[in-house]
């Protein structure tokens, strides 16, 4: 019995990874994986008993670097507001980094035929997004300096608010980035914006 290993592992989930985004979700199958990999489909099979499971494994690695930047949120940073623009600036970085603008594209274009690839997405993605703003929003609520009902409801106005206009031109492809200058002047307004609302 061969020994599975974490470095196969990654192999198996970056080869295949190139192979969504170059072939479409649709047009590759395990034994597409296999042959890019190559191996047999029972090696493949050891590893990931679905290429749903291989697709999950993908979205998790494709952000893990921002991943880890996004949740690093420093604790010390004085304030409500200079909690919420670091939280904005660490979010859009997340989000429109090429590897997550590269998975978005792929599922937006895959999930009418596969609907599953929307929800390993969320789940991977979005969800977890979501989860440690609304953590940020509830300590600072709890600590009288924003006034909210709903700690995940106001998490998805405040993820909003900060991606207006820039994610759409990233997305679309109109842009092919943004400076953090530019990241800052889109977090801002968003920031100023949601705290006039919530301001005990």
């Amino acid at each position: 019995m061969r020994v599975k290993t974490e470095k196969k592992r990654s192999e198996i989930v970056s080869i295949a990874g190139e192979l969504f985004l170059s072939q479409g979700y649709g047009s590759v199958s395990m034994a597409t994986i296999a042959a890019a990999v190559g191996g047999s489909k029972g090696t493949l099979y050891g590893y990931f008993s679905s290429k749903e499971e291989i697709f999950a494994a993908f979205v998790v690695s494709a952000g893990q670097q921002r991943w880890q930047e996004f949740n690093a949120l420093e604790k010390e940073a004085a304030g409500v507001e200079a909690r919420l623009i670091a939280l904005g600036r660490r979010y859009l970085r997340l989000l429109l980094s090429d590897e997550i603008m590269s998975v978005n594209r792929l599922v937006i274009a895959e999930a009418a035929r596969f609907p599953e690839l929307g929800r390993i997405f969320y789940d991977n993605g979005p969800k977890s997004v979501i989860g440690v703003i609304a953590s940020t929003l509830q300590q600072s609520a709890a600590a009288g300096e924003i006034v909210i009902e709903d700690p995940v409801a106001e998490a998805w106005r405040f993820k909003s608010l900060c991606e207006a206009r820039l994610v759409e031109q990233c997305l679309w492809g109109i842009r092919s980035g943004a400076s953090e200058a530019e990241i800052i002047d889109n977090v801002r307004p968003a920031c100023a914006i949601f705290l006039n609302s919530h301001r005990p």
